[in-house]
């Protein structure tokens, strides 16, 4: 049996930069996957990534900028309507990249060399304070007693589901989920954008995208859980102008779009401290899908508490620092997010062209949603003018942007420990009503 101080399970980018940032603290970390070292990061993803993600990074842990991993330069995103008549250009201030996951995860795990690498290790269970691995080569059984773990390992999350604890959610509710189907083809597109197209007929609850990718393009569909997203994703590329090409990779995969949850910390029986980071504790873009930077910033935020808190005589209030610098800082963010998300899923084609072409929500509000600001829909009132027909869906949208800014409160007062419980069930109680609300709404509907 081997004792570490820490043991980071899953190195996809949150696991990665967690053991970076910790690569210098003295400590005795151990980094696990079940893919040999050389697979790290492949995934199913649309593999897009905002240039502000790594601006955080290169300040915090002087991590440069991506150069190899790059496939494309992305200005921004074009977001198009189900009847392609309305497209929204949201840029992205300071730009960001198309990356192949698979190079930028190798970089990364070759520059841990005081971190333990078990590769080709699937965890199998917690049990009595010690993580039992199975090598999946050899079949051998290895033991890991650490005194902190972080769980990383995806949407699979291997250890969260196994925990028990007032304050870890072991499932997630299955509106929370999106499947997803992609292929990389051999279609050089010249293009500086990635393309969403919204359609709840083809792609209900999620959208379809076509992404630059260097000398490929990299094409997928989202659907709402359980969905199977293959079948919409061959009628929709029969006509595309890359329907006759080489497909170099194609595959299926799982994804959670909704707020963080409520917490991402516990304490284990044998006084094990207990960390969830990335997709494993939903810190992701509710709206777009995207996680990679969020996992990248909450493994940075994870690593951040440890140092603070060490990893001798841990109690829950030493790693609660995550959960509030993570909630306060980006996690309000993603909440109001998916509180629009909640309210897109609900609505149908009509709506949503109808919403677009009339500017009730435009580029910038987007953008002011993704920073967290305020979305001024009451301002629009005018626009009731020219659209009678559809004051329900305004009604609805001013009831959006109240709870977004409901929601923002709460998580940027994201409370003590002693606090939780009551903090809990006020967000629990936000977003339960939505929910129900929209479901009632009939806005799927075309009318």
């Amino acid at each position: 049996m081997k004792k570490c101080d820490i043991a980071i399970v899953g190195a996809g980018p949150g696991g990665l930069i967690t053991a970076l940032s910790l690569e210098n603290s003295g400590l005795n970390v151990f980094l696990i996957d079940q893919k040999h070292r050389n697979t790290f990061g492949e995934k199913v993803c649309g593999d897009a990534i905002s240039k502000h993600h790594f601006d955080f990074l290169h300040k915090k842990l002087g991590l440069n900028y991506p150069d190899a991993e790059i496939r494309n330069h992305i200005k921004g995103i074009n977001i198009f309507s189900p009847d392609k008549k309305t497209c929204f250009d949201v840029q992205e201030k300071e730009g960001g990249y198309i990356i192949d996951r698979n190079i930028f995860c190798k970089n990364i795990s070759s520059m841990l060399e005081n971190t333990n690498i078990l590769d080709n290790n699937e965890v199998i269970k917690l049990y009595d304070k010690k993580l039992i691995l199975k090598n999946t080569k050899n079949g051998d059984i290895e033991k890991i007693e650490p005194n902190i773990i972080v769980d990383s390992s995806g949407c699979r999350a291997i250890l969260r589901r196994q925990v028990i604890s007032k304050y870890i959610q072991q499932e997630i509710d299955t509106r929370d989920l999106c499947i997803c189907y992609r292929e990389i083809r051999k279609y050089e597109l010249k293009n500086d954008y990635c393309d969403i197209y919204l359609d709840q007929k083809m792609s209900k609850g999620g959208y379809v995208w076509i992404f630059p990718s260097g000398k490929n393009v990299n094409v997928g569909i989202g659907v709402q859980y359980p969905l199977n997203p293959k079948q919409k994703f061959y009628g929709y590329i029969k006509n595309s102008c890359f329907r006759n090409s080489e497909i170099i990779h194609k595959g299926a995969g799982i994804i959670p779009v909704r707020r963080p949850l409520n917490s991402s910390v516990a304490m284990l029986p044998g006084n094990i401290g207990f960390m969830l980071v990335g997709d494993c504790a939903c810190h992701i873009n509710p709206i777009h899908g995207g996680g990679i930077g969020q996992s990248m910033i909450s493994g940075y935020t994870a690593s951040s508490t440890i140092l603070k808190s060490g990893v001798d005589d841990l109690d829950i209030e030493k790693l609660w620092d995550y959960n509030i610098e993570y909630m306060t800082n980006v996690g309000y963010r993603n909440a109001g997010l998916d509180i629009f998300r909640i309210f897109l899923q609900n609505i149908s084609n009509e709506n949503i062209n109808f919403g677009m072409n009339k500017k009730l929500i435009q580029e910038q509000d987007l953008m002011r949603m993704s920073e967290g600001k305020s979305l001024n829909i009451e301002s629009k009132l005018n626009v009731l003018i020219k659209g009678l027909g559809k004051m329900k869906l305004l009604k609805n949208l001013i009831l959006v942007a109240k709870n977004i800014d409901k929601v923002k409160k709460l998580y940027k007062s994201y409370p003590c420990v002693n606090d939780f419980d009551e903090w809990e069930k006020n967000v629990n109680k936000v977003f339960n009503d939505f929910y129900d609300y929209m479901e009632k709404q009939n806005l799927k509907n075309d009318n």
